[in-house]
């Protein structure tokens, strides 16, 4: 399985209500990731607990592989 990361958006949302929202780990809510798999374009979408705040580009395929693993 070829996997190649084209885009990663980090999602945040302040944890209070009415409050600014800052782009902080403690803020942070997630992850979209725009992936090429086996030539297809697929968006994957990662809470903040399936995917932590600070994580390179090979800890993302693998999180994407086992994603795609349970499917």
């Amino acid at each position: 399985m070829n996997i190649f990361i084209k885009e990663s958006k980090i999602q945040f949302r302040n944890p209070n209500i009415g409050q600014p929202t800052r782009a902080v780990e403690e803020h942070y809510n997630g992850r979209r990731i725009i992936a090429e798999v086996d030539g297809e374009e697929r968006v994957f979408r990662f809470k903040k607990d399936e995917m932590p705040f600070i994580v390179d580009e090979d800890e993302m395929i693998e999180l994407i592989r086992q994603k795609i693993e349970k499917e």
